[in-house]
């Protein structure tokens, strides 16, 4: 029987993988969101863009609003947003205006994003060192898995449905961890009642975004993910537009990258018991190139969508994989506060997640776009893991 002190891994796998199933469940309807909208799809991009900004900017506040209120009620607050969010992207289709879409996603974002940072906070205060570890590594495969399951639902979803449907889907999920976060523990005994005073603020945040090793970090961590997100906001147009590929395909296809993504975390926990992080690095930076390499060759050739994305794909998860936990472990050694710490590698790494897809939006849309931006992140990265961990 489930107590108090030991919280049910259902509602922690939810809650890790709350912003990333949010971030990717709709994309399957991209192509039709564009459609029913009447704009572009670079436009149509806007809908992860914005989500992304909210998603970093919510890293920021929900430390010290857990800090201030505790726990669960920075859990509630941030859920609720969510679900709320999501019904407003639903009235923006009602509505027809596609602006009340974008700030739907953006309020979203805010909402869903306090689940990865309560999740680490939760596991971390309820759990001893040890058992804290290994209940973060079973999540953490399950964290690979879900966003490809949440696309595969969305590609269900969005084929049999209107891409409403997808938006409904996401506040279900929010009702459902709202009701199993009322059984989490309150961990937070003694309130911080200085924790969103200014200067209090200011003051911990700026000594963080002096710490070069714990930037560098988070930029690493920001071009892993980037396969992630820039896959979500183009690979629908590329797949379903451009190669003829259904979306209820598209959907079940999804299923494959986040397979590479679990094998990854599963090698990086192995390899870590070996070698440096920076080796590690740079072995994921390496495969997630050759990856790269391969998905341009495969559209020179015009093979079908399944094998000139998906598989090279689940290789590029499984590079970042092995990049994303040594990048943050390195980032994490190099301050003492661990709280504003991790919220500014987070901020960081989500921010360099926008600024990517943003730019996205003034380069016309085509195939080898994919590729050609992988290839650059790649470059990034290894240069960036060669000047700052030597």
């Amino acid at each position: 029987m489930q107590t108090k002190s030991n919280p049910s891994f259902l509602t922690l796998i939810l809650m890790i993988s709350f912003a990333s199933v949010n971030a990717v469940l709709f994309t399957p309807a991209l192509p039709a969101i564009a459609k029913f909208f009447a704009i572009a799809d670079s436009t149509a991009q806007l809908t992860i863009t914005w989500f992304l900004i909210g998603y970093a900017a919510g890293q920021l506040i929900y430390g010290p609003i857990a800090n201030r209120f505790g726990r669960k009620p920075a859990l509630y607050a941030g859920i609720i947003l969510q679900i709320l969010s999501s019904l407003l992207c639903v009235l923006a289709g009602w509505m027809h205006v596609y602006s009340v879409l974008v700030l739907g996603r953006l309020l979203l974002a805010l909402g869903a994003g306090v689940g990865l940072k309560m999740t680490f906070t939760l596991v971390n205060e309820i759990y001893e060192p040890d058992m804290a570890r290994q209940k973060l590594a079973y999540l953490m495969l399950a964290f690979a898995i879900t966003p490809g399951l949440g696309v595969m639902a969305g590609g269900f979803l969005a084929s049999h449905f209107d891409w409403t449907s997808t938006f409904y889907a996401g506040a279900i999920y929010g009702l459902v961890l709202l009701a199993l976060t009322t059984q989490l523990p309150e961990t937070k005994k003694e309130l911080d009642y200085d924790a969103l005073k200014l200067n209090h603020l200011i003051n911990g945040y700026v000594t963080q975004f002096k710490n070069l090793t714990l930037m560098t970090g988070g930029l690493l961590m920001g071009g892993a993910a980037c396969f992630i997100y820039v896959f979500a906001a183009l690979g629908p147009f590329i797949a379903i537009n451009m190669m003829g590929m259904d979306v209820a395909s598209y959907g079940t296809a999804n299923i494959l990258p986040p397979i590479g993504l679990a094998l990854g975390s599963l090698a990086s926990a192995q390899l870590s018991k070996k070698f440096k992080p920076t080796f590690i690095v740079n072995l994921g930076i390496t495969i997630a190139f050759i990856a790269s390499i391969a998905m341009f060759m495969l559209m020179l050739i015009k093979l079908p969508a399944l094998l000139t994305l998906f598989v090279p794909m689940m290789l590029c998860y499984l590079g970042s994989a092995l990049v994303f936990p040594n990048a943050s472990t390195q980032a994490m050694s190099a301050t003492a506060d661990k709280a504003h710490g991790s919220a500014v590698m987070n901020f960081v790494n989500m921010g360099l997640v926008t600024v990517v897809v943003l730019s996205m939006g003034a380069i016309p849309m085509n195939p080898f776009l994919l590729p050609a931006i992988f290839l650059g992140v790649c470059v990034f990265m290894a240069a960036l893991n060669k000047l700052a961990f030597k």
